[in-house]
């Protein structure tokens, strides 16, 4: 079972018509009410998550607690589904590895560090569980990259890299986020240092065709979360939880690489200027159309 995309989302919700219009990438025809309309419904999406069971109960009865009831039930399932497939010492360190990913994510820098799985924890031992969790689909490993060209595979860093797990919901529930962080008025959006929102975006990129992420370093100077690889040609991709127009890194990467475009994903409504452009965070899935009708 998989979580449904925030488009699907939307559709269950019978919000069929802004899904429609998302879909097509046209952000300059939706105006300032239907903007903070979906925005509100992706902080429900952001908590909720998209697994079909979870959406189903609160769709019958409208309760969060039974929603982050059913969400603690698929991740107890997953771990022990975990002992199904691998010997009891490759159970132990599947389960540490994707109990760590969440309070990874948090951190300020969320690059993963096999030192805060264990102790003395390295990849020769971790690795194929790292592996296994990526093959069977619940998590998305992010690569570094320093040099962005083409292929980014060839010019990444399998040892350096990010973990998101498949859905923001249940990153919540592992997190135990509380649910009157959704009246919030920056809710999910900044909670937990952006984790949600680099998770929501790494999620979104992956189920739109994304086969592999990337994201790009420069010498501890500068971090794009996302690179964008379409027609040959590679965009960044900064996602911000905030409505903050610090556009440093994202910056340092126009200077030196001169992409065409330059994309940040952020709570405000879709804007452009000259090469920069700005998309709603609930677009990411389609930064595809944006970046070919902008």
């Amino acid at each position: 079972m998989y979580p449904m995309t925030f488009f699907e989302f939307l559709n269950a919700f019978n919000d069929e018509l802004l899904s429609e219009l998302l879909a097509e990438g046209k952000l300059s025809e939706i105006i300032e009410v239907f903007h903070n309309k979906i925005g509100e419904k992706l902080k429900l999406y952001l908590y909720l998550g998209g697994m079909p069971e979870v959406l189903q109960a609160y769709l019958d009865n409208q309760d969060i607690a039974q929603a982050r009831h059913i969400q603690k039930e698929i991740i107890k399932a997953y771990k022990n589904d975990f002992s199904k497939y691998a010997d009891t010492n490759q159970t132990v360190k599947t389960a540490e590895v994707w109990e760590s990913i969440p309070y990874q994510l948090s951190k300020e820098n969320k690059k993963f560090k096999y030192s805060d799985v264990a102790n003395n924890a390295r990849s020769s031992v971790y690795g194929a569980t790292i592996t296994w969790l990526k093959n069977a689909g619940l998590i998305y490993p992010a690569y570094n990259v320093s040099v962005p060209k083409i292929p980014l595979s060839g010019y990444s860093d399998r040892s350096k890299f990010k973990l998101y797990i498949l859905d923001t919901g249940l990153l919540g529930a592992m997190l135990d986020l509380k649910s009157d962080i959704i009246l919030n008025p920056d809710g999910l959006f900044s909670e937990y240092n952006g984790a949600f929102m680099e998770n929501f975006a790494a999620a979104e990129l992956i189920n739109s065709g994304a086969e592999e992420l990337y994201y790009w370093t420069s010498e501890g100077k500068a971090e794009v979360d996302f690179l964008i690889r379409l027609n040959d040609r590679i965009y960044p991709l900064e996602v911000k939880s905030g409505s903050s127009r610090n556009l440093k890194s994202i910056r340092v990467y126009e200077g030196l690489y001169k992409p065409e475009r330059v994309i940040r994903a952020s709570p405000r409504i879709f804007s452009k200027e000259k090469e920069f452009i700005n998309i709603p965070l609930y677009a990411v899935s389609v930064v595809d159309k944006i970046i070919e009708l902008n």
